[in-house]
């Protein structure tokens, strides 16, 4: 498969996956992303993380707001995205309250910088990932725009990542670049993976 033919094979699967997604009632994703929580919260790595970075829910993902509250009650330094759109990068912000976020590029909640305490490189316990696919080895297909594989290469360290996403976005097969992350675990409404 050449160059042009992965990039056509990753569009198609990602409009397919996520038209599926949008497909779910929203009851249903309700129900479904309170088990994804319930399930995450007793991860041993999350269950044991000081600091952790996680993405801010949007659209029709998985619904993160009661964990990152749950984090947050539990004294964890929970960080979350802030998108720099003509820099092509991200940098975690210390999570302060949903007063603290504004909308961003795309209508994705970030933290406001002026009300923000920005990451000053302190190694993360565990990350949380978004994504569109993930294989059951850990290979994932992100949104297209490389912020998650940019912001992975410049740590010095990465931590264990776990992805976060409905069952039906576990496909048998991704056609993936060498620079691609993968993932430790996913973790689903039906069960959590261990990636080998």
């Amino acid at each position: 498969m050449n160059v042009e033919e992965r990039k056509e094979s990753k569009r198609l699967l990602r409009r397919q996956i996520l038209k599926q997604r949008a497909d779910i009632a929203l009851y249903e994703r309700d129900r479904r992303s309170e088990e994804v929580i319930r399930r995450l919260l007793a991860v041993p790595e999350v269950e044991a993380a000081q600091r952790l970075f996680t993405f801010l829910s949007f659209g029709e993902e998985v619904c993160l707001d009661r964990f990152i509250a749950e984090c947050d009650k539990l004294g964890k330094s929970v960080y979350v995205p802030k998108t720099y759109m003509k820099e092509k990068k991200m940098l975690p912000y210390r999570f302060t309250g949903w007063d603290a976020l504004i909308e961003g590029a795309y209508g994705i909640r970030e933290p406001d910088e002026t009300k923000g305490d920005p990451w000053h490189g302190d190694p993360f316990d565990v990350i949380l990932v978004p994504g569109v696919a993930f294989t059951e080895q850990g290979e994932r297909l992100g949104y297209g725009g490389g912020f998650y594989d940019r912001f992975f290469a410049g740590l010095s360290h990465v931590p264990p990542l776990v992805a976060v996403c409905y069952e039906m976005q576990v496909v048998p097969f991704l056609s993936i670049e060498a620079h691609d992350q993968k993932v430790d675990k996913i973790v689903t409404e039906s069960r959590v993976i261990t990636c080998s």
